[in-house]
């Protein structure tokens, strides 16, 4: 699933990708980045301002630093400009994150290092080591192509930096900086190994807190989330749709069939409702209960996704012999409610009015002309 932020409306794309959960923000395609909350970002840039404090006090109590391109006051200056620069990137994180700004981020913390192992006066600069809290504060937190690119930048960084230290500081290369440098990169490509394995559980852990084992569509949790970040764009100029499924006779599929009947019911129904739909977010409220977050669609676009689910419904019925049928409610937000628990109440009210119009014959069509039209003049 993909919700797209920005803008006073909701595009059509907005709706139509359900394969990432709400914590991920893609960019394009499979391309994004994993969305850290408040404590998060708080924990990152106190470790930027943990790191600039050190280096204060590193570099102030040195009386020289070699000649290549400041002198302390100069790197001092720099250090200062810098933490204004990340109290202003903590402070637009706050109002929210973007690959942009993640970005900028990572170039300011590559920069300031670099420049404080130029000017480290030690043979080996202890210094250098800040390009492994770069890559572990930035790469290690948003996903495998962020730590790639801060991997990569890490890498030409000090690549520049260590050539600078022996053409223009006087230094020179001795065994303990190879050993330094061959161990550094065996580190970070340890790292980056570790990085994927991490990124695969993580997307694994993540999908099974938001999808429902048995039909692939959202579980409740992921609805929830799902519906946050499109009810906080919802307003009259973007409105949204909401469909509530129950399935009809449900239990008496599981008492005579057993539950591998009503696991196959679920699921075979899970896919009609979700086709039908064609777009938007869907899930599984619970139990045989269902749940599709749509664009706007006018009354006849809504009875024409309930006759389509009705009648493909009745023909799978027909053809596996095992009774399936279905109540179908619908609400609109803003103008019934703000929330996903409000608006489905809406629903039920109108899915109850759905299963008193149906005739007491498993498989029988609802009237949806009544419902639909109830629910657009109520």
């Amino acid at each position: 699933m993909r919700i797209k932020g920005g803008g006073m409306g909701m595009q059509s794309s907005d709706w139509g990708d359900r394969r990432h959960p709400c914590r991920w923000m893609a960019e394009t395609g499979e391309a994004g980045f994993w969305v850290p909350d408040r404590s998060e970002i708080v924990t990152q840039f106190f470790t930027r301002y943990l790191f600039f404090s050190l280096a204060v006090v590193y570099f102030s109590t040195l009386e020289s630093v070699p000649p290549v391109l400041f002198s302390i006051e100069q790197l001092l200056l720099a250090l200062g400009a810098y933490f204004f620069l990340n109290s202003w990137f903590f402070h637009q994180a706050l109002r929210g994150v973007t690959l942009l700004k993640i970005r900028s981020a990572m170039s300011a913390d590559l920069l300031i290092v670099a420049l404080c192992v130029i000017h480290d006066p030690n043979p080996i600069p202890p210094s250098a080591l800040a390009f492994l809290m770069v890559l572990l504060g930035n790469g290690m937190r948003y996903g495998m192509r962020l730590f790639s690119e801060v991997l990569g930048g890490i890498f030409l960084g000090m690549a520049i930096s260590f050539t600078l230290r022996y053409r223009l500081g006087g230094f020179e290369i001795g065994a303990g900086d190879v050993f330094f440098g061959v161990f550094w990169v065996t580190l970070a490509l340890y790292a980056y190994i570790l990085m994927g394995r991490i990124e695969g559980q993580r997307r694994q852990l993540d999908y099974r807190s938001r999808f429902d084992a048995l039909t692939g569509l959202l579980n409740r949790h992921g609805l929830l989330a799902a519906a946050d970040s499109i009810f906080d764009k919802t307003n009259t100029r973007s409105p949204a749709t909401v469909l509530f499924a129950d399935l009809n006779q449900f239990k008496s599929v599981n008492d005579r069939y057993g539950h591998g009947a009503g696991d196959r019911v679920l699921a075979e129904f899970a896919q009609i409702f979700s086709e039908s739909a064609e777009t938007g977010v869907c899930g599984r409220w619970g139990g045989d209960e269902f749940v599709a977050i749509l664009p706007l669609r006018e009354a006849a676009a809504v009875r024409q996704i309930f006759e389509r689910i009705e009648v493909r419904t009745a023909a799978w019925s027909r053809s596996n012999g095992l009774p399936m049928a279905v109540s179908l409610g619908v609400s609109h937000a803003p103008r019934d409610g703000h929330d996903l628990v409000t608006l489905l109440s809406v629903a039920d009210i109108h899915l109850y009015q759905s299963k008193s119009q149906q005739p007491e014959t498993a498989g029988a069509s609802p009237n949806y002309r009544t419902l639909v039209d109830e629910s657009e003049t109520s």
